[in-house]
Formats: structure tokens, sequence, C-alpha cells
């Protein structure tokens, strides 16, 4: 069967991602000023005298116009420091420094000579091991400048599982630049490298792109099952419903809306990403929660979808429609036209599902962020399929609504009971909305939501736009303009955790102390659950009161640049984020977004040890 066949694919797919952690090549770092590209390739090989040793290259890609410094530029530029602190299996290191350019400049009276690189080049390192033939993993930290017209610093990370077999292609790259003979290739040419390079490129990228798409694909199936998306289980479930007793043709078709919402929202995502991007600037999963107009803007839909459901009004987009068109639709005609309704439901759906950073959500994201325009798009359509799947799977076997009871008066319960979970909604909206503009201003744009509900009872047309316009003025005005003037008061959840600083958490890491660091946000309900499954957890709590561990919180409930970037610099576009720095783990290292209380505490003692 066809299924079979996908499935294969899927999983060739999959594992043929796995398998890149443990290649000789990482992937591309590209820096923030577009100036560089850098990765690290390793592999093992044999020397004249039938010794096996361990070879290293640190592969930079330069930009036309800008040059990296060499060995002996100490004085006056920044040549590339290596940190190996948390690799596994590691002794000692040597950087062989390839022919670089010698250049000179003049400052006053002085000349200042230095070398320095163009466009390629690769720094061969000798790499000595504690004991051969044991696991060995390789974790780098470099720092380097970069100059053209001006000089900025720049820092890379890399971590790489070295195989036990030679690797030739690595070994062929490092060949270019280093002077001993370590591969068995003779045909290590200019041409022939640069096909090597190229191919080893577009091999990483293929492997990236479909690793991404993979974990964007699951990602998204798995937000369907997320706290976060917990709320719009009261929308889905009146959609099955009122399908339950409808053609097929209907129950496809009202899904297949949906699926469109879905897909089209995600795009839309895609598309301020990438026009952001190009801008130069830069955002995150779920930040819109950050923006008050967005939250109110939420709580006024959400309380007129509540009203729907308790009956103090209906919504009929098609009478609309007809009205605003003066024209006249049949009840025939209305029904037949079930498509916007559930097209809008779809992005509802989604609005409400971005607070959440699912299991393999957050890495998908944060790959795709990173990469170029279509890229973007191709991961996140991947995540908007993935969320999708539910609502596929009952286009293919539409039988499945007939197993529902049919739509009677029991319905009537079932509305009230979905209006309290939108109610529950509503609440935990306005208590993400307190956080950023405050508790008093937050219930007057709640109360302001429910008068503009209630003014549609009112018959005169009117009164009824005057009151309309004027309140929706208000409620978009008044709050905001009213935090402006107000003092934010915020509480402290216990004395545990301490403000972030990234300054003054390197240098407690350079002390010999442990940080563990949390980025949170009142919207991230997945945030919330970390901390009640582990983070508030006894043990993990007698854990981060030991005398040498400090606890960094990080709050972007409200906008904080400094986070962002902290973020960006692990590569990160998400929360929850959660990481853990020590004097073996400089770098940090990163848990999974759905925390788990072993994984957190082995990583604690893993950056101390």
């Amino acid at each position: 069967m066809n299924y079979k066949k996908y499935l294969t694919l899927l999983l060739a797919a999959f594992f043929l991602c796995a398998n890149n952690a443990n290649s000789a090549t990482t992937n591309w770092q590209e820096n923030e000023s577009k100036a560089s590209r850098t990765r690290l390739v390793a592999s093992f090989y044999q020397d004249d005298s039938g010794q096996r040793k361990l070879i290293a290259g640190l592969h930079f890609k330069i930009s036309q116009g800008w040059k990296i410094y060499g060995n002996g530029s100490d004085g006056i530029g920044l040549p590339p420091s290596l940190d190996f602190t948390g690799s596994q299996n590691y002794l000692k290191h040597k950087i062989i420094w390839p022919q670089a350019i010698n250049e000179e400049e003049t400052i006053g009276t002085e000349v200042l000579k230095y070398t320095v690189y163009h466009d390629e080049v690769i720094l061969p390192i000798e790499i000595d091991l504690k004991e051969n033939g044991k696991p060995t993993e390789l974790t780098l930290k470099i720092n380097y400048g970069l100059c053209k017209d001006i000089c900025i610093p720049a820092s890379e990370s890399f971590s790489i599982k070295i195989s036990e077999e030679n690797d030739e292609e690595a070994l062929a790259l490092i060949q270019k630049f280093y002077p001993k003979k370590i591969s068995n290739d003779d045909s290590t040419n200019d041409n022939a490298t640069n096909d090597i390079v190229q191919k080893t490129e577009n091999q990483s990228s293929y492997s990236m792109l479909i690793s991404g798409i993979v974990l964007a694909i699951i990602g998204g199936a798995i937000l369907n099952i997320m706290p976060c998306v917990l709320p719009v289980l009261s929308i889905k479930l009146l959609s099955v419903i009122n399908h339950s007793g409808a053609k097929i043709s209907h129950i496809r078709l009202a899904f297949f809306a949906t699926i469109c919402g879905i897909i089209l929202c995600f795009l839309a995502f895609a598309g301020i990403a990438a026009a952001i991007k190009i801008t130069g600037n830069s955002l995150g999963w779920g930040l819109q929660f950050q923006n008050p107009y967005f939250l109110i803007f939420l709580i006024v839909v959400l309380v007129f979808l509540s009203g729907n459901l308790l009956g103090i009004f209906e919504i009929s987009f098609d009478q609309f429609v007809a009205t605003f068109l003066n024209k006249k639709i049949s009840e025939e005609e209305a029904e037949k036209n079930i498509f916007i309704p559930n097209f809008l439901s779809g992005i509802l759906a989604v609005l409400l599902a971005t607070p959440c950073s699912a299991p393999f959500l957050g890495s998908a994201i944060s790959f795709a962020l990173s990469q170029n325009t279509t890229t973007i798009f191709a991961i996140f359509f991947a995540i908007g399929f993935g969320f999708s799947l539910p609502y596929a799977a009952l286009i293919i076997a539409p039988k499945l609504v007939y197993l529902l009871p049919k739509p009677g008066n029991w319905m009537l319960k079932i509305k009230k009971l979905m209006a309290v979970f939108l109610g529950a909604t509503v609440i935990w909206l306005v208590y993400v909305l307190s956080d950023n503009i405050g508790l008093i201003q937050s219930l007057i744009a709640t109360a302001l939501s429910i008068l503009l509900l209630l003014c549609l009872e009112i018959k005169s047309k009117f009164i009824k736009f005057f009151l309309f316009i004027t309140l929706v003025t208000t409620l978009f005005y008044l709050p905001v303009s009213l935090q402006k003037k107000s003092n934010h008061w915020t509480i402290s959840e216990n004395n545990l955790w301490i403000e972030f600083d990234e300054e003054a958490l390197h240098q407690l890491v350079e002390q010999g102390n442990i940080v563990v660091v949390d980025v949170t946000a009142d919207w991230c309900l997945t945030c919330k659950l970390n901390k009640t499954r582990v983070l508030n957890d006894k043990d993990v709590i007698k854990k981060l009161k030991s005398p040498n561990i400090i606890a960094m919180r990080a709050d972007i409930t409200k906008p904080n640049e400094e986070v962002m970037d902290f973020l960006r610099q692990h590569s990160r576009f998400a929360i929850p984020f959660n990481a853990v720095f020590g004097p073996n783990a400089k770098n940090g290292l990163l848990a999974s977004e759905f925390l788990k209380k072993k994984e957190f505490l082995d990583l604690i003692d893993k950056a101390g040890n």
C-alpha cells in the first residue's frame, strides 16, 4: 500500500538525519554580520609510522573584502582562539597555522605587522587524546575577529562525535592546508578539493533540511496535545459535532477549510519571519504574546465566541455577508457555505497554539529562523502540515464522524461546557495581559470586551454602530495608555532564582560555579508545565540550593532584547529554554524543551564534574 511506502521513506530520512550526528563534519555556523561561515571537520588517520591519530580542521569561508587574523597578530587583531572545555577523551591540541598573507598598518610613527587570511582557509588542529580506543566527542568554542572597514568580534560553538572510521572526505579537506600527508586520496588539487567541499556542503544542507522538516511535522502533530492548545479543544469538538449528521462531502469540505486556515496562517508566519530576517531584525516563536494589542484582540474574539456558545447572539457569517452585499441568501445556500467559518477556526487554533514549543518544534523553528527564505517557508509549512494531521485523518476517513451522536438537546449542555473552556482561556489571557500592562488595566479591557458583546443586543442600528466604534477605540487605547502612567509591580517567585545577567553568568562560571538558566514567560504554558513537573520538584530545589549552584531566571513576558540575543547565541528562537553552565560546560549544556527531572539533574552534574 502507498502508506507503507511513505512510512518507509519517512523513517529512512529520519535515520539519515540521525546518522548525521556522528558525521565528521558539523553544520555551517554563519556570523550575524554575514562576514563569514565556519564549521568543524575531524577524522582519525594513520601517520607514516602507522600510529592512529586525530586531526581536526576549523573551516572558514570569508566574505569578499573581509579578513581574519593569523598567528602572531595579537598586537593588532584577534586571531582564532580555541576552547575545548567539555570535550570527551580530549587531552590537548595544537594549531598548525597555514601560510598567511603578511600585512602592515601605520599608526602614527608605529608600524604594526600582522598576518591575515582571505576568502577560505582551514586551520588544521592536531589533537592528543587521553586514551586511544575510547569514544571521543569534541566540544569547541572559538573567538576571533573579523575586519573590513570595521572590526567585529565573533564567536561560534561546535560539537562533534568522532567516528572510529577514517573519513577520506574530511581528511582531503584538511590536507589542502596541512603540510603532512594524512589522506590516501592523491587528487587533492584545488579543483578536486573544491568538488569535495561542494559535495559535502550539499549533503550537509540536504540532511539538515530533511531533518528540520521531519522534526517540524512531528512537532506540529504533538502541538495538538500540548497544554496551550487544549483550550482550542472546545472549538474543535463543536466543529466535529456539528458535522456528525452531515454529508461526507460537507464533512470533507469543512475539515479541508480548517486545514487551509492552519496552513495559510503558518505560511503568513513564515512570510513575516522572512521579512523581519531580511531587514536584519530578529524574532521568536510565540513572541506576539508580548504585544498587549494582540492579547486584547484575542480576548475580544474569545469573549464573542463564548457569547455565541451561551446563546447571547448567533454568529452567522452568511447572513452578515448577505446584509453587507444587500442580497438575500437562502437557508439552503447558507448551509452549503461552510468553508469560511471552518477556515477561520483553523486560523484561531494556530493563534492560540503559538505560546507552546512542543518537543521537536523548538529545534525545527530554531533551525528555520537561521536559514534562508526557502527553508523558512518549507519548515513552517511542515509545522502546519503536522498540526493539520488530525483533520487530514478525518478527510481520509470521514465516516468516523458518524460514530458521534446526532445533534440534539444534549448539545446545549455541551455548548455551555465549551463556553466554560473558552472562559478559562480568557482568564488565562487576562493573567498574561496583567503581567504586561497591569491587573487593573487588564480587567478594564475585559469589561470593555463584555460591553462590546452586549452592545449587539441594542435594537437601534445607529446607536449600536456608534457605541461599537466608541468601545473598540476605547478598548485598544485606554488600557495601554493607563499602563504608561502606572507602575507595574513584580513579585519574585522565591529567593531561589536571581534575575538573569549574562555578564554575571560568565563571571560566576569562571569562579567555578554552576549556573542554571531558565528563560520563561507568563504566556508560555509549556514553561509553566516544566516548572510544575521539574523546576519546583523538591529534589531539584534541593539541588539548586547547593552552595556552588546559582539559579538565574529570565522573563520575556514583555520584550527583552538582551535575553533574545542570549537565545540567538545558542541558536534558539523559542522557549522554554533551559541550560546549565559550569567549569566543564562554559558554552552551556542545553536541555530539551519538555524538561525531564533526571535529564536536568544529570546536566547539572555533568557541568560541574
